[in-house]
């Protein structure tokens, strides 16, 4: 198999997480590439030009973090991330507040970090970051639900919360200050669970 990627995405951390949990590294070769350059080869494979993708041993293409997470956790040995029953839903809930934070990021994200002040949609921002303020708060509130169990939910909400962290400067909101019970949850997710402090983000 083979994973376009790059090291900062959160999207991509959530599948590379799940890379790394289930021990599939040998299975899946890494292509870096940088999803904003139109010249990136990774657009010859992925018409949408969006990371992750990742390409199956049957040489058919997956375009979506979560579909491409789930794939290959259906390969895996160890305990699916994905738990079947009543407790799917709530954590497919879970995980779609991250996936939503992310979207309302990704709305101004982009904006600030490539174009001048003064041609920001400022108070689209505004809307988007109150938006995540009450999400982020939402799960706060809800951390006993949430647990400690690493699950898709889970493991994305750290994905999540260290991607603020590590575009602070841009997104503005800092979680150590707006949900300080969360954010020391997640650093406890990642001392614990080895496929998430092996796979933070940082600049190549």
């Amino acid at each position: 198999m083979k994973l376009w990627y790059s090291t900062t995405s959160p999207f991509v951390r959530k599948v590379r997480s799940v890379i790394a949990y289930h021990q599939l590294e040998q299975q899946v070769e890494l292509l870096p590439t940088v999803a904003a350059k139109a010249e990136s080869p990774h657009n010859q494979d992925n018409p949408l030009g969006r990371i992750p993708a990742l390409q199956t041993d049957q040489g058919e293409w997956l375009f979506n973090s979560s579909l491409i997470a789930e794939y290959l956790d259906s390969l895996g040995k160890k305990p699916s991330l994905f738990p079947q029953g009543k407790k799917r839903w709530q954590v497919l809930n879970f995980h779609a507040i991250a996936d939503g934070i992310m979207e309302n990021t990704l709305m101004y994200l982009g904006e600030r970090m490539l174009r001048d002040p003064a041609e920001w949609w400022h108070s689209r921002h505004q809307q988007m970051m109150e938006r995540n303020i009450r999400s982020l708060c939402y799960l706060e509130q809800r951390l006993e639900q949430l647990g400690t169990e690493l699950n898709i939910a889970t493991l994305y909400v750290v994905c999540v919360i260290d991607f603020f962290h590590f575009r602070l400067n841009v997104i503005g909101i800092n979680p150590a200050e707006v949900v300080p019970h969360l954010d020391r949850w997640a650093q406890q997710m990642n001392a614990t669970y080895p496929c998430l402090a092996s796979t933070k983000p940082y600049q190549s």
